[in-house]
C-alpha cells in the first residue's frame, strides 16, 4: 500500500486519538493538507479564509507539538511526512492480532485505558507549563473521570503552580447566571478567596463607567496577578452548566478567549493557564474568533467503567 495523503491523515487522526482522545480538527486538517503540497502559511490561511496569523502563529505551531506528542519524535513542518510515515510502517509491521478470551480481553481494555490516561495526563502536565497555555478537556461525567483529575490536580499543587478550581456547579443559578455584573463578581470573589487575598472588589470595580467585562479583567491586573509568584491554574470545571444561560455563558466565554489573547504579548498575563473542563461535546455557537475552544488545545478523557 503506497503512503499518500489519505493514509497520511489516517495515521495522524489515528495518532492523535491514541494521545489525547480527540480527533484532528477540521482545521488541523487543513494545514496537513496545505503542508503535503508545501504551501505557504499565508496561502492556506488565503484559501479558507483564515487570517494569516492565526494559521501561522496559532494553529499551524500547536498541531506540529500535538503530532510531536502523539507520535514520540520532534515534528515539524519540515519533516511531518517523514514522521508519519514512519509511524504508518511501524504500525503497518505490527502482526495481526487473533480473538482471545473475553477475560483476557477485558484486562487489555484496562490497561488500554490507563494507557490512555498516562497519554492524557502527560499531555497535560506537558501544556500547562506553557505560559499562556488554554487546554478545553472534555471529561465523563463520572466518578473514575472526576477522580482522575483531583489526582492530577494533587500532582500539579506539589510544582510551582498556585491553582484554583472553581465548579460552576456550587454557584446559584438565579442569582448569579442572569446578570454578567453580579457572574464576574462572583466569580472574582471566589477566585481571591481560593488564592488567600483581600476582598477589593469595591475598590477596583467599576461598573457604570467600565463594564463588568473591563472590570473583571482590571481587576485581575491590578489586584489578582501581581499578588502572584507562581503561574496560576484556573481549573474551571462543569463549564457546560453555563451553556443554557445565553448572554452570561457568551460573554463569559468571549472574555476567557480575550484573556487567552492577552497572554500572546502582555507579559502579566502570561502567569495564567486555563484549563476548561466540560462534561460533553457540546458547545456555546460563537463566533471563531470569540470562543475559547478554538484555540489552545483539546483533549478528551476516555470513558471510564
Amino acid at each position: 500500500m503506497e503512503f499518500d495523503l489519505t493514509e497520511a491523515l489516517k495515521v495522524a487522526n489515528q495518532a492523535v486519538f491514541a494521545a489525547t482522545q480527540r480527533n484532528l480538527t477540521d482545521v488541523e486538517v487543513i494545514v496537513i493538507k496545505g503542508s503535503w503540497v508545501r504551501e505557504e502559511y499565508d496561502r492556506i490561511a488565503a484559501q479558507h479564509q483564515y487570517a494569516t496569523s492565526y494559521i501561522s502563529q496559532d494553529v499551524a505551531p500547536k498541531l506540529w507539538k500535538l503530532l510531536s506528542l502523539a507520535l514520540g519524535e520532534k515534528v515539524r513542518k519540515s519533516n511531518f511526512k517523514e514522521a508519519l510515515k514512519r509511524y504508518w510502517e511501524k504500525q503497518s509491521s505490527q502482526p495481526e492480532v487473533l480473538l482471545e478470551p473475553p477475560a483476557i480481553t477485558e484486562r487489555k481494555q484496562q490497561k488500554s485505558l490507563e494507557a490512555n490516561l498516562v497519554s492524557v495526563e502527560a499531555a497535560v502536565q506537558e501544556l500547562l507549563a506553557t505560559p499562556g497555555c488554554l487546554i478545553c478537556l472534555q471529561a465523563p461525567n463520572q466518578k473514575g473521570g472526576m477522580a482522575w483529575l483531583d489526582r492530577l490536580l494533587s500532582q500539579l499543587s506539589t510544582q510551582n503552580y498556585r491553582i484554583v478550581q472553581m465548579s460552576f456547579e456550587f454557584a446559584d443559578p438565579q442569582a448569579h447566571f442572569f446578570n454578567l455584573n453580579q457572574f464576574l463578581r462572583w466569580f472574582c470573589l471566589n477566585l481571591v478567596r481560593e488564592l488567600g487575598l483581600p476582598n477589593q472588589l469595591d475598590e477596583g470595580w467599576d461598573e457604570e463607567c467600565l463594564g463588568a467585562k473591563v472590570s473583571c479583567t482590571t481587576y485581575l491586573e491590578a489586584y489578582v496577578f501581581p499578588q502572584l509568584n507562581e503561574p496560576l491554574i484556573l481549573y474551571l470545571n462543569d463549564l457546560d452548566l453555563l451553556f443554557p444561560y445565553g448572554e452570561v455563558c457568551e460573554d463569559f466565554l468571549g472574555l476567557l478567549r480575550s484573556w487567552y489573547e492577552k497572554t500572546r504579548n502582555r507579559p502579566l498575563w502570561r502567569k495564567l493557564r486555563l484549563l476548561l473542563v466540560q462534561g460533553t461535546d457540546r458547545s456555546m455557537n460563537l463566533p471563531i474568533n470569540q470562543s475559547p475552544f478554538q484555540v489552545g488545545y483539546s483533549l478528551k478523557l476516555p470513558e471510564f467503567s
